[in-house]
């Protein structure tokens, strides 16, 4: 019984998934990922057509609003994936009009304080040039910020999107319907034949 899950985000008016540059913060937000039913894309530097394409085909499918969380480096590739590059090609693969992407970490506010590395050592990076243009000549990594201070960040931006009183409706739904099947299976059990 303690694998049934209700898909909590039934009744709740956005669609929202995490979508990372790199796929070492997963154990990080997995309990937070996992707590919320929330899914997670690693786009591995830039996401290939396909995974693209796939997101673009959801948020079409989609009975509602979708919200895609990004977190990645506060670099060349980091910047230009989640402010140029992800609307542009998911627009041009057909996503809704209803398809937001908000950056939630690594922002301009979260580097403050944090270790950081010359951009020019970015500078064969195609998207060098952009990024010291928008954002000046110092890059920062997502693992730099504290892993607590993370995790924490994607939990208060994916609950920005909840409807907490349908959230909490569904998890009491959730241990009524829980507790009806073990009541049934231990009735079942304890009226099986011995063998």
């Amino acid at each position: 019984m303690d694998c049934y899950r209700k898909n909590y985000w039934q009744d709740q008016p956005y669609h929202v998934e995490v979508l990372s540059e790199k796929g070492t913060v997963r154990g990080t937000l997995a309990p937070v990922l996992e707590e919320y039913g929330v899914p997670f894309r690693v786009m591995h530097g830039f996401g290939s057509a396909t995974s693209l394409n796939d997101l673009a085909q959801m948020s079409q499918d989609a009975d509602k609003p979708v919200v895609l969380l990004y977190v990645g480096d506060f670099d060349p590739s980091g910047m230009y994936m989640s402010e140029m590059d992800l609307p542009e090609r998911l627009s041009r693969y057909g996503a809704s009009a209803d398809l937001t992407i908000k950056r939630v970490a690594l922002t301009a506010d979260d580097v403050v304080g944090l270790p950081s590395f010359a951009a020019d050592t970015k500078s064969k990076d195609g998207r060098y040039k952009w990024y010291v243009q928008q954002y000046g000549d110092h890059c920062w990594e997502l693992d730099a910020m504290n892993p607590v201070d993370l995790r924490e960040r994607v939990e208060q931006s994916i609950r920005e999107y909840l409807d907490l009183d349908a959230w909490d409706h569904m998890i009491g739904v959730e241990a009524v319907e829980r507790e009806s099947m073990k009541s049934v299976l231990t009735t079942w059990l304890n009226k099986r034949p011995a063998i």
